[in-house]
């Protein structure tokens, strides 16, 4: 019995070490993505509003008509640029990436520490079922923001490149 209390001790640091890494990585995605959401949030503002006085120019000329067809058109693509900034930058909030994983793993460190004082051999695997659900569901949490973080400091390398070519030129 001595190796599985060994066993619950290692899965309760374990949670306790992934708890403490899920802030700092909200700040290493904080830093990266900051500037970039800012920018595009710029953008689609800029967009939108240049699309607000396009047709507010149109309705008082009046001498253009206005198609029903092609506003929706416009309409529909800037909702779609909308949708697609709001998937990129969504799961990288405070509550995906510091919240919800620290709520799992804590619950983690709460089963772990059930086992180990409520421990009877019996009872071991209703204890680690709940323990290694809770941290694989924060992993998932913590890995989905370390590959959105991968993606953006890529594209920020990109971006970087290609302002250093034109520079050349």
């Amino acid at each position: 019995m001595e190796p599985t209390l060994e066993v619950l001790k290692i899965l309760a640091n374990l949670a306790i070490f992934l708890m403490s890494v899920t802030i700092g990585t909200y700040s290493i995605a904080v830093s990266f993505l900051g500037p970039k959401y800012a920018r595009a949030a710029n953008a689609i503002t800029r967009e939108k509003e240049k699309l607000e006085k396009e047709l507010r120019e149109r309705m008082a000329a009046a001498t253009v008509p206005i198609k029903l067809e092609d506003l929706e058109k416009r309409i529909n693509e800037f909702r779609k640029k909308e949708k697609r900034m709001k998937g990129r930058f969504g799961p990288l909030s405070l509550l995906n990436t510091v919240l919800l994983p620290t709520i799992f793993f804590g619950l983690s460190l709460l089963y772990t520490s059930l086992g180990i004082h409520m421990f009877t051999g019996s009872d071991l695997s209703v204890i680690y079922g709940p323990i290694l659900l809770f941290i694989a569901i924060g992993l998932i949490f913590l890995g989905r923001t370390l590959l959105m973080i991968q993606r953006a400091a890529r594209e920020t390398a990109i971006t970087l490149e290609e302002v250093k070519e034109s520079e050349e030129t």
